[in-house]
């Protein structure tokens, strides 16, 4: 049979860059301000057509669990994961996919996206996710989403990518943090880069023994053992280190959305808004 499909989302990031149409109290995955709709809610109607609400889980903190929950009445409660403490992604992921794990029962493939990022052409990050899941559902790689470059951006981390692995999917060769201007130009015109967008999809059992050989740390983690983790991110943790990472890249109109210049490209009224807080 084939594993079934679930889905990641991380809610626990505080928008600060987004000061002061974000705070600490509704940062920048509930601003409903992309007509009415918060990016939250955006990216669980987006993967709809392959995710049954059942099967998706966020992973927020203790202070926006209630917030979550009154945004997506539609999930089930027991799906709202909360992390004890803030470390970081890696040891979030962890946890969270250890316990979806454990409430399927099975051996499910995993999705981790983020709740914050705008995505225009929808239709297209369905097909680039559908073709992620079918991939991982039947090999032992790590999937990242990658986007293709469209400018030197220094804000992104980049994707090396090798050979074709089969039509449309690649090896990762290296990852590379927020590279220099210089570099991010190099990256651009030597044509075999791509942006990390941070969105992963990986069968449980894959991850599990993928951590366990790059973080074992972070492998043993359990609720109890949480705080005493390191604040490490995914892709330092594991995705840089693991022999076997593969990637599609999608061209859906990605960004995000981490700057006010980012959100005017996404058609918000940024200018308006920020009259309300003067």
């Amino acid at each position: 049979p084939t594993p079934q499909r679930t889905a990641l989302i991380l809610a626990g990031g505080a928008g600060t860059r987004l000061r002061p149409l974000s705070s600490d109290d509704n940062p920048k995955q509930f601003l409903r301000i992309f007509g009415g709709v918060s990016l939250i809610e955006k990216t669980v109607a987006r993967i709809g057509p392959l995710v049954s609400p059942e099967s998706i889980f966020i992973s927020t903190n203790d202070q926006y669990a209630a917030k979550c929950t009154a945004f997506l009445p539609n999930l089930p409660k027991g799906n709202i994961l909360t992390e004890p403490a803030r470390r970081n992604t890696a040891t979030a992921i962890a946890l969270c996919c250890f316990a979806i794990e454990a409430m399927t029962g099975g051996d499910p493939v995993i999705a981790v996206l983020a709740s914050d990022h705008y995505i225009a052409d929808e239709a297209e990050f369905v097909r680039v996710l559908d073709r992620a899941y079918q991939f991982a559902s039947r090999t032992d790689y790590l999937i990242a989403i990658g986007i293709e470059p469209t400018e030197p951006n220094t804000g992104y981390g980049y994707l090396q990518l090798g050979d074709e692995i089969e039509p449309g999917i690649t090896a990762v060769e290296r990852f590379t943090e927020k590279p220099s201007r210089d570099r991010a130009e190099e990256f651009l015109a030597a044509g075999n880069y791509a942006w990390n967008a941070s969105m992963f999809v990986w069968r449980a059992s894959v991850f599990r023994r993928a951590l366990a050989a790059a973080a074992p740390e972070i492998a043993a983690v359990t609720r109890e053992t949480y705080e005493s983790m390191p604040s490490i991110s995914i892709d330092y943790a594991l995705m840089e280190k693991a022999p076997r990472v593969a990637a599609i890249v999608g061209d859906f109109g990605w960004s995000d959305v981490g700057s006010f210049e980012s959100l005017e490209r996404a058609g918000v009224p940024v200018k308006e808004l920020l009259k309300e807080y003067q």
